[in-house]
This record gives structure tokens, C-alpha cells and sequence, in this order.
């Protein structure tokens, strides 16, 4: 027997399946049973950067039957009762009442299998989800909604080979893009590239949509991450700069304008143009006030740019919003969370230091420290020990750092200084025999040296 060729619905003009609201639609409708119908308006947020936009399924396409026009009664007939109607293909007569619909074929199976996917996807029920789309995928296989909205949640579990595999079916079945959908397919593919760190990929796909959808936020968000991962800065801030005069499609995205200006000034910053980059960096803090990552980054390029007094206020703002996350957020949150935290204090501690405020340089570098012990927090914190008198404080932190780090030479000449400043020659001299013969170095051996030979000669004439 021949095999049959896969059904595919005829699905109305309006079928938007990533983008309007869904039909309410009966769970039972899958087994044919029949039942009320439960309203379930759900919309699946899948924005470019993390999701494709919400879910849209549309009514099916129906045909009205519409009953012959009625004879003109003859003048003085008796007025004739009401006309029995069969319609066409149906067998069975109605009296009156409302004609039942002819469905287009196959699409209200379609429509309830991706409402059911995407109810379950918003209560957090993957794997019910992944069934669903799967026996969409099944039945209609030239389809392309389906694999969008499988790839989407896989991409939401994390399993992105398999969701670059939906979304690449789904958008073969759709290579002109003719359907609204697709578009956003492309970015949302874009996206799960670039967080598969395949960043030549990801430009592939993203760089002809941003030609062809210029005014298209994700297309021009994911490919300035993607500039930026490669250290393409002109291509990044080319890109960052359309998506600041764009919103994105999805007003619940995950990324917003304000990324948009926050990509864009630290590029700018990396690029070394420190003076372009403090404006669209202050903009994202206005734009989104309650984030941490905004001010961090703003206290840090003031700090590059010798802006003190405005630098503490950011940072100080970035330990306030970053604190509750590590009290409460996920795991992932918590992992960023932490590195705004350790450098926000990090980074006060150094301004303090340069102003000479040493108990605040101390007590921002202990809670660095705190959070992160590294070897580059503790010689600073070192350092301020030094300037404020505390020997055995500073030695204990400069050998901190050095069991960390030991091959980190310019902590062993602040520990072989701190020695001999100290009087203790022998063991500041024992330290310089671990540091290799380097002209970046001689300068500082030499003077040390020199300081233990004065001192050597000084005790020789007070010994006569």
C-alpha cells in the first residue's frame, strides 16, 4: 500500500502560532470526547536573548452554511412554518437553530496540541510540554510552529543542542520567512549560538536578518553579544548603537533598551573610547535604576576616568542591589552576584586608597576579601597595612597572597620590602633569591639591597 503523503492543515492567513492570543481550547479535544470548553489564555514569553515572543494560535478557519433565500409567499396563502434545512454533507435536519461549523481539517488538533505544549510550559511542566510539541511535530511534520515552539522549550531546559536542532527545522520549513514567525525564530537560533559560545555561528545567522529587519531589536541585540564575545568592537558598537532606538518585540523580554546602552558603553569602554562610553552607560542607569549591573558599571568607568566622589555613590548602589540577590536569587544569580559584589567593594577600596582614607581602604578590601580571597585583594589589603603601620598584619596578608600565588613576583618584592623596612635583612634577602634575574625587577632588588648594606654598615660602626 502506497504510503500517504503527511497531513497538513490549511491554517487561515492569521495564523500567527509565536505571536497572538490563544484559542481557548478544550484538552479533551485531543481524544475527541466531548466537554465545556476551559478558556486558557497563556503566552509563552521566548524573547531573542533568552526566548521567542508569546505563543499565538488562531481560530481555525470555518465555513458558514447559509440556507437558500425563502419563496415570496402568495397573496392571501396561509403563512407557511418554519423550513426544514439540511446542510449540505450533514444528514441531519436543524429547526432553526445555528448551523454547526465545518472545521478546516486538522487544525484543531494542531491548535490544541501547541495550547496544551505551552500551558505546560508556563506551569514549569517541561517535560509534559516537550510530549505535546512532540506529537505536534508528529502529525505535522511540514509545519514549522512546532519545532519553534519544542526548541523554545528546550531552550528554557537548558538543552540547547536539541533546541538549535528545532529551531533549524522549523525555519526550513520556512526559508523565505513568510511567516511572522519565522523571523524571530532566526534571532531566538542567534541567541542559542551565541550561549553554545558558537559566535562565528551566530553572526552567520544574525548579521543577514539585521539587514533584511533593521528595525528588529533582537536581530541587532544578539549580533552585537555575538561582535562583542569575538572582540569585533566596531561591528558590536555598530550594532549596540541601532538597538538603543529599537524596542523589542515582546514587551515582557528578557532584554531591553537598557541592555542595549549597557553593551554599548562597555564596549566602548573596552575599545579604549572612554569618553563616548560614559553616556550611553549613565542611560542605562536611568533606564533601569533598580539593577545592580548598571551602576557597577557606570562606578567603574567613573573610576577609570578619576571621577571619585560619583564612583562611590554607583558602586556604593551596586553593593545595596546586589546584596538581596545573594540572600535569595539562583544559583546563577548568586554566581553573578557575587563577582559585582567582590569588585564593587574591591574597586571602593582601591579609591580609598588613592585618597588616603585608609581605615575605609581597609574595611572595603576585608569585605572583598570576605567574599573572594584572591591573591590581588590580599597584597592590596597589604598595602594599606603598610601605610597604617600594621607589620604583622601586612606580612601575614603579602604570604596570604603568595601561598596563593607564588609566582607572583611583585608580592614577594612587597613582602622582601616590608622586611627590610622592618629591619629584618636576612629574611628579606632569602625572599629575593625566588625571583628570577628580570629587568622589570632589577630596580626594586637593587634598592633593597642597598638598604640592607646601609644597614649592615650602620651596625658595624655602632659595633666599633
Amino acid at each position: 500500500m502506497a504510503m500517504q503523503a503527511p497531513l497538513r492543515p490549511t491554517l487561515p492567513s492569521s495564523h500567527l502560532p509565536l505571536s497572538c492570543t490563544v484559542v481557548p481550547t478544550s484538552e479533551r479535544a485531543l481524544t475527541g470526547e466531548l466537554g465545556s470548553p476551559r478558556s486558557t489564555w497563556r503566552r509563552l514569553s521566548i524573547i531573542a536573548g533568552a526566548a521567542l515572543t508569546s505563543l499565538v494560535l488562531a481560530a481555525p478557519a470555518v465555513v458558514e452554511a447559509q440556507a437558500p433565500p425563502a419563496a415570496k409567499p402568495a397573496a392571501g396563502a396561509a403563512k407557511p412554518g418554519p423550513k426544514k434545512y439540511t446542510p449540505r454533507g450533514r444528514g441531519k435536519e436543524y429547526h432553526g437553530e445555528a448551523t454547526p461549523k465545518d472545521l478546516v481539517p486538522g487544525s484543531k488538533v494542531i491548535l490544541a496540541l501547541l495550547e496544551l505544549g505551552s500551558n505546560r510550559m508556563a506551569m514549569g511542566k517541561m517535560p509534559e510540554a516537550i510530549q505535546a510539541f512532540t506529537e505536534a511535530v508528529q502529525r505535522f511534520p511540514l509545519e514549522p510552529d512546532p519545532y519553534y515552539m519544542r526548541g523554545s522549550c528546550y531552550q528554557k531546559m537548558g538543552r540547547l543542542q536539541e533546541a538549535e536542532m528545532d529551531l533549524r527545522e522549523g525555519i526550513s520549513r520556512d526559508p523565505k520567512s513568510s511567516k511572522p514567525e519565522t523571523p524571530k525564530a532566526r534571532a531566538e537560533l542567534g541567541r542559542v549560538l551565541i550561549e553554545r559560545g558558537q559566535h562565528a555561528a551566530a553572526i552567520e545567522m544574525l548579521d543577514p536578518l539585521a539587514r533584511e529587519r533593521s528595525t528588529m531589536f533582537e536581530a541587532q541585540y544578539n549580533l552585537g553579544v555575538a561582535h562583542e564575545a569575538l572582540k569585533h568592537w566596531p561591528e558590536a558598537i555598530t550594532a549596540f548603537s541601532a538597538a538603543t532606538k529599537l524596542k523589542p518585540i515582546d514587551p515582557k523580554s528578557r532584554y531591553s533598551q537598557a541592555d542595549a546602552y549597557y553593551h554599548l558603553g562597555d564596549v566602548l569602554r573596552k575599545a579604549g573610547r572612554l569618553d563616548e562610553a560614559e553616556a550611553p552607560t549613565r542611560e542605562a542607569v536611568q533606564l533601569s535604576p533598580d539593577r545592580p549591573h548598571t551602576h557597577f558599571n557606570l562606578g567603574s568607568l567613573l573610576t577609570m576616568r578619576k571621577k571619585y566622589d560619583e564612583a562611590i555613590g554607583e558602586l556604593t548602589a551596586a553593593v545595596q542591589l546586589v546584596e538581596p540577590i545573594m540572600a535569595s536569587g539562583t544559583a546563577e544569580e548568586k554566581d553573578e552576584a557575587k563577582y559585582m559584589l567582590f569588585q564593587s567593594h574591591f574597586r571602593l577600596g582601591v579609591i580609598y586608597l588613592n585618597r588616603e582614607r585608609l581605615p575605609d581602604a581597609a574595611s572595603e578590601f576585608e569585605k572583598a576579601k570576605a567574599v573572594d580571597p584572591t591573591p590581588e585583594v590580599l597584597t592590596y589589603l597589604g598595602q594599606t597595612r603598610v601605610k597604617q603601620g600594621d607589620v604583622p598584619r601586612a606580612e601575614a596578608e603579602f604570604r596570604a597572597a603568595l601561598a596563593k600565588s607564588p609566582q607572583q613576583h611583585a608580592i614577594r618584592l612587597h613582602l622582601a620590602t616590608l622586611l627590610v623596612n622592618a629591619k629584618r635583612c636576612p629574611e628579606g634577602l632569602s625572599e629575593l633569591t625566588s625571583i628570577p634575574n628580570d629587568p622589570a625587577y632589577a630596580e626594586t632588588i637593587n634598592r633593597i639591597k642597598g638598604v640592607c648594606e646601609y644597614q649592615r654598615q650602620m651596625e658595624a660602626r655602632g659595633g666599633k
